[in-house]
């Protein structure tokens, strides 16, 4: 089942990354956490393996729009806070 199909039948995401001495050798979808289990029990058989399971569902959904915060305006009553605009570099200096 493709990454995108898991999202558009509102199915649950959960990945599990496989490792092996800090180096990544395998990432799976999973349906469910029994399908995450039994990734886990599969590659557990190798030995010195090391696993990150990650609900997805968790963090953002495709149709999320993530824009960034705006800006704190300044705090004009700091001390530190300069009203006068630096000059423009390669402009009006002649």
């Amino acid at each position: 089942m493709s990454e995108d199909s898991l999202y558009d039948n509102g199915t649950s995401v959960i990945e599990v990354r496989i490792y092996r001495d800090d180096q990544l050798l395998a990432r799976e979808l999973c349906e469910s956490e029994d399908d995450a289990a039994a990734v886990v029990d599969r590659w557990s058989e190798l030995g010195n393996l090391s696993f990150l399971v990650d609900d997805l569902s968790r963090h953002h959904a495709p149709e999320d729009i993530l824009a960034p915060e705006p800006p704190e305006p300044p705090d004009v009553a700091d001390e530190d806070y300069s009203i006068a605009n630096p000059p423009l570099q390669d402009r009006g200096m002649e």
